[in-house]
C-alpha cells in the first residue's frame, strides 16, 4: 500500500463520517510515533483531544499504556504487514469499553513505512456477554463439583451425552452396569448398545427428549457381558435452556423389579420377602384404590410404619394440589394398560412435604381385567434442590441476588408482548453509579462489591408489583416498569430512586456518598424489541452524564 503525507488532509475529510475510531500515526526517523490524525469518534469516546495531534505516544499516554502501544506499532514496522489485537479503554464518562484494533502500514514510493493507520472497532457487547457466560459457567462448575458426590453415588446408572447422543462420561454405577471404563465408551453413540430391533425406538425416544418431552421408556441394552438387560431409560437436558449442551441418560436396571413382579404373580409371599429388602417404597393398590401392601422401607424413607398406612383413605399422604393428577394417571394406566411416571409431593412424618417420584404399573388377572397397581415411590427432594440451584445460578446475579441480564431480557420480552396486546405502556430505565471506578481504585474491590450490594438492595426496595430491577454487570443496573400510564409516573419513580440513594452508604467503616446517572426509554407506538429499548435507555444515560451528573434523561420514542 502507498500514500503521500500530503493526502492526509483529504483522508481526514473522509474519516469524519466513520463510526469506528480511526487513528493515523506518523513514523518518525527515530522510530517514535506521533498522532497525525484522529477522527471525531476517537475524540468523542477517548481522552484524546485535537491537542493530541502532533504529539508522540509517550507525551499523550501513561508510561504503561505508551509502552503497550509502541510494542504494537513496532511489530507492524518489523513485519511490514497489518496486525490486529484486542484492548480496552475508559471513555470520558469513565466507562470501560473493549475494542479490537487493526493496524495497517502505509509506504511511500521508496517502500518506507511513513504512517500506520489504526481502525478500532467496539466489541464491548460481545466481550461483556462472553465474560458473563464464563461467570455463569464457573458457577455451574462450582455447583457441579458440590453435587458431584450425589452424581457418583446415585443408585441409577447415569451417562452424559452430547447433542448427537454420543457418550461423554458417566458415574460409577454406569461403569458397573456396562462393564466398560468410561474412557472406552467415550465417543460411542448410546444406540450402539441397544438391541438391534429396538434401535429405531431408542432414536425416537432421544429425539422426543430433544423436542422437550422428558419421559421413561423400556429399552434392552447389551453391554460388555453380551447379556440383554431390560432398563428404564430417561433423557434429561443438562441445561434446560439449551439442548445443545447435551443430556443426562439415566438408566435403571429393571431386572430386579421385573423379578419382583414375576415373583408376585407366582405368590404374594415371595413378593413380600423381596419387597421388604428394596430401598424404594413399593405400594400395591387394588382397583378401588385400597392399600393392599406397603413395603417396610416406607419407615426409613418417609418416617411412617407400613402397617399404619394400610387401611387409610386413598392417597391420604399426597399433597392436595397433586391428588387429581395422580388419580387421573392411575385411572388412565388401568384403562390404557400403560405404566405412568410422575413427580409429586408426599408427606414425610418429620420433614413435611417432600418431592417424590412415583412409577405405577397396572397388573391384570387371568381374565385380563385390571386387578391392582404396583407403585414404586422414591424421595427426589435432593435432586429437586439441585435443579432449583442450577436455575438460580443461571438467572440471578450472585453478588446482589437480583435478576441478571438473561432473566431481565426474558421477562421484559414477555411483558412487552403482553403490553402490545393489551395496549399498555412500558418503560426501561438504565442507571449506573457516577465515578464508581474511583471507589474501587481508592478503597478496593471488596468495598466496591459492598457498595454494589447496598445499591442493589436500595434499588429493589423501590420496585413493586410486576416491575423488575436487575443487574447488568459492574455498577450498571436496569429497571423494567411493566405498566406506566404517563411520563410523569416514570419521572416520579426516578425521583424516588434518587431520594433513596441520597443517604450515604456505610461500608467497611466508611461513609460514601454516591450519585447516579439514569437513562429512560418509553415504549413507542410501533413494535420494538427489548434490546432496542435498552440501547435507547443506555444512550439516554450517557446524555444525562454529559449534561449533569446525578440526573436522568428521557430518550425520544
Amino acid at each position: 500500500m502507498t500514500s503521500e503525507a500530503g493526502s492526509l488532509s483529504f483522508a481526514r475529510i473522509l474519516m469524519e463520517g466513520i463510526k469506528e475510531m480511526v487513528f493515523v500515526v506518523k513514523v518518525n526517523d527515530n522510530d517514535s510515533f506521533a498522532y497525525e490524525f484522529l477522527n471525531n469518534a476517537v475524540m468523542e469516546r477517548t481522552l484524546l483531544t485535537p491537542a493530541s495531534i502532533g504529539k508522540t505516544i509517550d507525551e499523550v499516554h501513561s508510561v504503561k499504556k505508551a509502552e503497550f502501544l509502541k510494542r504494537k506499532y513496532s511489530e507492524v514496522l518489523r513485519g511490514n504487514c497489518s496486525i490486529s489485537y484486542e484492548d480496552s479503554y475508559h471513555s470520558r464518562a469513565n466507562r470501560l469499553f473493549y475494542s479490537k484494533s487493526l493496524l495497517t502500514p502505509f509506504f511511500n514510493d521508496e517502500g518506507k513505512c511513513t504512517h500506520i493507520v489504526g481502525l478500532v472497532t467496539d466489541v464491548t457487547e460481545e466481550k461483556t456477554a462472553l465474560l458473563q457466560s464464563e461467570g455463569i459457567r464457573q458457577r455451574l462448575e462450582e455447583s457441579s463439583a458440590r453435587y458431584r458426590p450425589l452424581f457418583d453415588s446415585s443408585a441409577a446408572a447415569i451417562f452424559t451425552l452430547d447433542s448427537e447422543g454420543c457418550i461423554t462420561g458417566g458415574n460409577a454405577t454406569g461403569q458397573k452396569l456396562s462393564g466398560f471404563f468410561m474412557r472406552d465408551l467415550a465417543g460411542k453413540n448410546f444406540v450402539d448398545f441397544i438391541m438391534l430391533k429396538e434401535r429405531e425406538q431408542a432414536n425416537e425416544h432421544f429425539l422426543s427428549a430433544m423436542a422437550g418431552e422428558v419421559k421413561d421408556r423400556r429399552l434392552k441394552f447389551t453391554f460388555k457381558s453380551d447379556i440383554s438387560i431390560v432398563c428404564l431409560v430417561k433423557f434429561i437436558p443438562i441445561n434446560p435452556e439449551s439442548k445443545k449442551t447435551g443430556f443426562y441418560m439415566i438408566i435403571k436396571d429393571m431386572t430386579e423389579l421385573d423379578r419382583i413382579a414375576s415373583l408376585y404373580q407366582e405368590g404374594a409371599e415371595n413378593f413380600r420377602i423381596i419387597a421388604e429388602n428394596v430401598h424404594d417404597v413399593i405400594i400395591l393398590m387394588d382397583r378401588d384404590k385400597n392399600y393392599l401392601y406397603v413395603s417396610p422401607s416406607v419407615e426409613t424413607i418417609y418416617g411412617y410404619k407400613a402397617d399404619g398406612i394400610v387401611g387409610q383413605k386413598p392417597f391420604y399422604n399426597v399433597h392436595p394440589d397433586d391428588v387429581d393428577f395422580l388419580q387421573q394417571a392411575f385411572n388412565e394406566a388401568a384403562e390404557k394398560r400403560t405404566p405412568y411416571l410422575m413427580q409429586l409431593r408426599l408427606l414425610h412424618k418429620n420433614k413435611g412435604w417432600v418431592w417424590s417420584e412415583i412409577n405405577g404399573t397396572p397388573v391384570f388377572d387371568e381374565e385380563d381385567r385390571f386387578n391392582h397397581m404396583v407403585m414404586v415411590a422414591r424421595d427426589i427432594s435432593i435432586q429437586k434442590e439441585y435443579e432449583s440451584q442450577l436455575k438460580h445460578f443461571a438467572y440471578f446475579d450472585s453478588l446482589t441476588e437480583l435478576p441478571n441480564r438473561r432473566n431481565f431480557q426474558e421477562y421484559a420480552k414477555s411483558q412487552l408482548e403482553l403490553n402490545e396486546r393489551c395496549g399498555k405502556s412500558l418503560a426501561v430505565l438504565i442507571l449506573d453509579i457516577d465515578d464508581f471506578k474511583e471507589i474501587n481504585d481508592q478503597w478496593g474491590h471488596e468495598t466496591g462489591d459492598a457498595v454494589i450490594q447496598e445499591f442493589g438492595f436500595r434499588l429493589n426496595s423501590c420496585i413493586q408489583g410486576e416491575n423488575m430491577a436487575a443487574r447488568l454487570g459492574g455498577d450498571e443496573f436496569v429497571i423494567l416498569l411493566a405498566d406506566t400510564e404517563s411520563k410523569e409516573q416514570v419521572a416520579e419513580i426516578a425521583d424516588q430512586i434518587y431520594r433513596v440513594m441520597e443517604k450515604p452508604i456505610e461500608v467497611q467503616g466508611l461513609s460514601l456518598k454516591i450519585s447516579i446517572s439514569m437513562g429512560i426509554a418509553l415504549a413507542p407506538a410501533e413494535e420494538v424489541s427489548v434490546s432496542v429499548m435498552m440501547k435507547r435507555a443506555d444512550m439516554a444515560m450517557y446524555k444525562a452524564k454529559k449534561q449533569e451528573k446525578n440526573s436522568f434523561h428521557v430518550s425520544p420514542a
